[in-house]
């Protein structure tokens, strides 16, 4: 099962507008686009890798929801999504 982290959160620049977010990645020189629930994910991957299962847990805590596979697969696409641009790394672990 694979965690993921945001290896360089520290260095984004962060902009709140009434709710939406700018993250500018120095790294690549891209701003991206995020709504709460986009942010909170960098933020809880901020430190230490976690689970699909850990990550979504957390957010139906954060935000009252009722998780179900839609959003289990929501999340799974944004997290790679985020892999992709570089804002959050794989951890494969053995199996």
């Amino acid at each position: 099962m694979n965690s993921w982290y945001s290896s360089h959160f520290s260095s984004l620049y962060i902009e709140n507008w009434d709710g939406e977010f700018t993250v500018f990645q120095p790294e690549s020189g891209k701003t991206h686009f995020l709504n709460e629930m986009g942010l909170h994910i960098l933020t809880i991957l901020d430190g230490s890798p976690l689970r699909l299962n850990t990550i979504c847990q957390e957010l139906s805590v954060h935000f009252s929801l009722q998780p179900d596979t839609q959003f289990f697969g929501k999340i799974a696409q944004t997290l790679q999504r985020y892999e992709a641009l570089g804002l959050i790394e794989r951890v494969k672990e053995n199996e």
